[in-house]
């Protein structure tokens, strides 16, 4: 009797440590690219003289995923290389640190269980270059995601509306510790990127802050776990996020909207701007919508 009790108690446990954690078999994934993107700035981006799809993204609502989610990685490469892109022929890179890789294919799941938002993101490392500009971390995962359609132009641009000529290491900065930020940023209205960020480093503590008229990287209490690792060739990555915030720069998550977000990995040891981004996505909450391929359905588990 006293065998039987002991393994029923270690099965409680084991089902108390498991609880909450989906089955993530079972939640539908979603291949990406991440991009190298240099100088490419929401500027450069929106000015159609550079790049000749901004009538299309102006009056036809279309979104930069649609455009380019089949050749981010080509983009990515020419961007890596120093070579010219766009209807400008611009080099957005006129440094291209020397061996690093221009993509990144990646996947991603998400579900929810009512309570908590989690995230699950995976992908194989790029060829390595730039040197080590952050000794402390090899790899680090941002997710930045609005309060459900708060931040103008999100829904087309995803976070570039956070990236800007001006940023420190961009061609047209004048001061070399300005971050990303969001032009006419608003806590209270809720036009501010919510930011979360995992960090390889041993010791160094998951980043839960936002992107205001400046980046902060602290503030938020949504942030519950961040964990990661290396399994084999490839590196996995995952949150686990209250759906209701509850801290300075916390988008609450509900039911009825749809969010849009977007990841960025400094892979390697780079930072600032030396990582790959993704393009522009959206997700909701048990809610599909069909004909936009760049949304997610977030269902509960």
């Amino acid at each position: 009797m006293r065998k039987i009790a002991l393994a029923a108690m270690c099965m409680f446990a084991a089902s108390v440590v498991q609880a909450g954690a989906p089955d993530w078999s079972k939640v539908t994934e979603r291949k990406f690219k991440l991009f190298y993107p240099g100088q490419a700035a929401l500027e450069w981006v929106m000015n159609e003289p550079d790049h000749s799809a901004v009538p299309d993204i102006v009056k036809k609502k279309r979104t930069c995923a649609k455009c380019h989610e089949g050749d981010a990685n080509d983009v990515g490469d020419a961007i890596v290389a120093g070579k010219p892109v766009g209807q400008s022929k611009t080099v957005l890179e006129p440094k291209p640190p020397a061996g690093k890789g221009g993509w990144v294919q990646a996947k991603f799941k998400m579900a929810h269980d009512g309570e908590k938002l989690y995230v699950r993101v995976e992908w194989e490392s790029p060829a390595a270059g730039g040197g080590k500009m952050d000794k402390k971390n090899e790899v680090k995962l941002t997710m930045l995601f609005d309060g459900g359609g708060t931040v103008e132009g999100a829904e087309l641009n995803g976070c570039w509306a956070t990236c800007h000529t001006d940023l420190r290491t961009m061609k047209d900065a004048k001061n070399d510790k300005k971050t990303k930020y969001i032009a006419n940023a608003d806590l209270g209205s809720g036009k501010f990127y919510d930011l979360i960020q995992y960090r390889s480093g041993k010791g160094e503590k998951p980043i839960d802050g936002y992107v205001a008229e400046k980046r902060y990287m602290e503030g938020g209490k949504g942030l519950l776990k961040a964990e990661g690792g290396r399994e084999g060739k490839k590196w996995v990555v995952t949150f686990e996020r209250a759906l209701v915030g509850g801290g300075k720069g916390d988008h609450a998550i509900t039911a009825g909207k749809t969010y849009n977000f977007g990841f960025a990995i400094h892979e390697a040891f780079s930072e600032a701007r030396y990582h790959h981004v993704s393009l522009g996505y959206q997700f909701g909450l048990d809610q599909a919508v069909e004909g936009v391929k760049n949304y997610y359905n977030v269902v509960k588990q």
